[in-house]
This record gives structure tokens, C-alpha cells and sequence, in this order.
């Protein structure tokens, strides 16, 4: 076995891991502050908790004497660098700061391709807040490039699945919440597009609204998931100036669209109730949209302060608008989209078992769901795939994901998920 610290007296260079991505091969390897390997040089970050494990530092080391080459390779983009025991003036020999690079296609399988953007947009909204210069409009560009992807690669690769993946990893934990809460706003509004009519323009500009609405905030985002303590008087203030403080980050990247900025500076500013989407201005009727979605998804997703709420009760807190009187469009796009009970969340059934939701089905309210739990809350060693169409298995009440004690096999259901699709029209395997 090979001796797990540096061989002699090798000088470190701390940098910080926040720029590191799933898949990233390393050209190096990976310390700690004890010189000892945390991942070797040639290994890959396979998956968004061994990157979360590094990140959770507040540096990684790599030896002064790794060729530079090695380290612009993987570090590519920084949006800070700290140095260890070094000349300050020798950090521009290891990491670059800047990057002219598009990102990579996405491989592997779709949970794969999933952590993989939403690690590289973590990426991107970090150096938006933190570089300087052209780094920051080399971002924005990175950003569009992710949006299109998302448009149209990834969400066309299947929506249901993707749904699914985002939706339940947002209920069932707040790690890494904010870039986490942003990219699934931003597919949400996407699927929105079609049943409220807007136009590709309006499409995209929304998305990346969502996308960049919280970029002032992300790391206080994720600080705040995790605090039990209600915000300080410092966090309330920079909670209060994000949307923002946002715009001036984004204008200072090149951004000069209204259809995007007006949307990021009015998500929390209390719209006039009354207007349909039709009667309110281009930049407001995108602004309504993305305060649903925002507020809707939020109230779904746990914080260490407080579990999430079910679906039904997220529903009626993000639609249901105070003065106003008839049906939300909004609202009602949510549900002929998500269903009242969206992918990812939980119910429990007429047999008293509990269930994940899989996909929307032909009616709002009865999804292809799969058992997870018995009548005595056990977990099922084998998911039972249902349709929740007939009166024994329909859904009786949407469930908390905090309230579930289960852990689920990510690729199990994404197989049932296919299967429903296939399998109901002959019978085969529901029960």
C-alpha cells in the first residue's frame, strides 16, 4: 500500500474545494492539511457525497512541486484561493481563476447527469457572486449554455425521471439546498411554459431568473438550511437586499435583459393581486410565475429548523393569493403538470401502506406511486408499483417527506417509473 502522506518535507498549497465538480478527474492528488491523500490523483469524484465530503472543508491542499498544468486542470475557475505556507505572489503558478471552457457533455446515467449540473451550477452561481472581471461574464456564458442544455437535452431525456430525482431529493434533505432549490424552480418553470403560453424568449429568461434569483445568497442559503436559530440581524439584512444586490452582480456579469433582471428583483415584492397573467406586463408575468414556484418548492423542502410540508399544504400556501378571489393560472399549470401529489413526494394509501409518488398519472389526484412502507410503517423489501386510479390503493392524504423513515434505491425507482409507463395498458404487475 502507498504511504498516505507526502514522501520528504513537501510544501502545500491550500485552495478551495468549492469549485470542484461529480465526474472531475483529478490531474493530482487531493490532501488534507496533514499532507494526508484524500483522493488520489487519476480518480474521479463519482457522486455528489463524495464532492459534498470535500466541500464540507474549508480547503484541500495539493504539493507546490504538482505541475501547474495539473492544477489550472482541475481547478479551473476558482472563485477564491487560499494559500498555505506559500508566497502569496505564487498562487497564479498553480490555480487559475478564470475559464473559457464550455462544460463537458453529460454521461452516465441520469442521476449522474443530474448531480453533475447541479454541481457545475453551484460552480457557476459561486463565481458569478465572487470573481472579478471577465470572469464573471464568462460565467453568465457557462449559464446560458447550462440553461440550453437543461432545455434541451436533459428535461427532453425524460421529464418524468427528472422530476422525480430533483423533487425528492429536495424533500427529503436540505444539503446543498440553494443550488439544489434553483435548478428545480428553473425546470418547474420550464414545464410551465407550455400550459401558460410563453414564448421561448420568455422561457429561457425565466428559467435563468430562477436559476440566479438567489446568487447573492447561496452560501447564506445554505448556512441558513442548516441553522436551528432563527436568522441574525446581519443575515436579515442581507436576506432583505439578495434580489438586489443579485441584479448588481448580474448586470456587472453583462446581463442587460429585463425579462431576466426584473423577475430576480421583484421574486419577494408583493404583487397586485388582481391582474390575470395576460393584463400584467412581459417582466411581471414572469415575476408571478417564478414567487409560485419559488414558494411552492421551498415549503416542500426541510429545514433544520422545521420539517417540509406535504404537497397539498405547499400547494395552498404558494397558490392560494390573499385578496384574491377565482382560480390561480399558475396554481392550476402547477397541478395539470405536477399533479396534486408531485413525483418524488409521499401519500398514503386506502391499505394504509405509505408510497412514493413516480409520475402524474391521467387524473390530478391519482398517481402511479410505488409502496415503500406497510400498514405498520416497515419498510417493503420489494416496492409494490400502483395505480392509485382504483379505491383500495387511491390516495387518502399527501404525507411529509420528514415524516418517512425510508431510505430509497435511487435506480429501484426509476425502474418502476419506466415501468409504469409500460406495464399498466396489459396488466402487468400492479397490484
Amino acid at each position: 500500500m502507498a504511504d498516505s502522506t507526502p514522501s520528504g518535507k513537501q510544501e502545500l498549497i491550500g485552495v478551495s474545494p468549492e469549485q470542484l465538480h461529480v465526474g472531475a478527474q483529478l490531474r493530482f492528488t487531493l490532501r488534507d492539511e496533514m499532507g494526508r491523500v484524500l483522493l488520489a490523483k487519476g480518480l474521479r469524484i463519482e457522486n455528489l457525497q463524495a464532492l459534498e465530503s470535500l466541500q464540507n472543508r474549508k480547503a484541500v491542499y495539493i504539493e507546490y512541486d504538482e505541475s501547474k498544468e495539473a492544477a489550472k486542470g482541475l481547478m479551473l475557475g476558482l472563485a477564491e484561493a487560499t494559500l498555505r505556507d506559500a508566497p502569496l505572489k505564487d498562487i497564479d503558478k498553480l490555480v487559475s481563476l478564470k475559464t473559457t471552457e464550455a462544460d463537458p457533455a453529460l454521461e452516465g446515467s441520469l442521476p449522474e447527469a443530474w448531480s453533475v449540473i447541479e454541481s457545475r451550477l453551484k460552480t457557476t452561481l459561486g463565481q458569478i457572486a465572487q470573481d472579478q472581471g471577465t470572469g464573471r461574464a464568462e460565467a453568465v456564458q457557462r449559464l446560458r449554455e447550462q440553461t440550453d442544455r437543461l432545455r434541451l437535452t436533459l428535461l427532453e431525456r425524460d421529464r418524468d425521471a427528472a422530476v422525480f430525482l430533483l423533487m425528492h431529493r429536495a424533500v427529503t434533505g436540505f444539503t446543498g439546498y440553494s443550488a439544489l432549490h434553483s435548478l428545480l424552480c428553473a425546470c418547474v418553470c420550464h414545464l410551465l411554459a407550455t400550459p401558460l403560453k410563453l414564448s421561448e424568449e420568455e422561457d429561457i429568461h425565466l428559467m435563468l431568473a430562477a436559476l440566479t434569483m438567489n446568487v447573492a445568497m447561496t452560501q447564506l442559503q445554505d448556512l441558513l438550511a442548516a441553522q436551528k436559530q432563527r436568522p441574525s440581524t446581519q443575515q436579515q439584512a442581507l436576506i432583505d437586499a439578495h434580489p438586489a444586490d443579485a441584479v448588481r452582480l448580474l448586470r456587472a456579469a453583462g446581463v442587460t435583459e429585463r425579462l431576466w433582471l426584473e423577475p430576480v428583483l421583484r421574486h419577494h415584492e408583493q404583487l397586485p393581486t388582481g391582474p390575470s397573467l395576460a393584463q400584467r406586463g412581459p417582466g411581471e408575468r414572469l415575476t408571478r410565475i417564478l414567487q409560485v414556484v419559488d414558494r411552492y418548492t421551498a415549503a416542500m423542502s426541510p429545514r433544520m429548523s422545521r420539517s417540509g410540508r406535504d404537497a397539498k399544504d405547499a400547494a395552498r400556501s404558494a397558490i392560494v393569493q390573499a385578496g384574491a378571489g377565482g382560480h390561480d393560472e399558475v396554481g392550476l399549470a402547477l397541478v395539470q403538470v405536477l399533479g396534486l401529489h408531485p413525483a418524488g413526494t409521499f401519500v398514503k394509501l386506502a391499505n394504509e401502506e405509505t408510497a412514493v409518488v413516480l409520475r402524474r398519472g391521467t387524473k390530478a389526484n391519482e398517481p402511479y406511486v410505488a409502496s415503500v412502507l406497510n400498514k405498520r410503517d416497515e419498510p417493503i423489501a420489494e416496492p409494490r408499483l400502483r395505480h392509485t386510479d382504483r379505491a383500495d390503493v387511491a390516495v387518502v392524504q399527501a404525507v411529509s417527506a420528514s415524516q418517512v423513515r425510508v431510505r430509497l434505491n435511487t435506480d429501484t425507482m426509476l425502474k418502476q417509473l419506466a415501468f409504469s409507463k409500460t406495464g399498466p395498458e396489459r396488466g402487468l404487475g400492479m397490484r
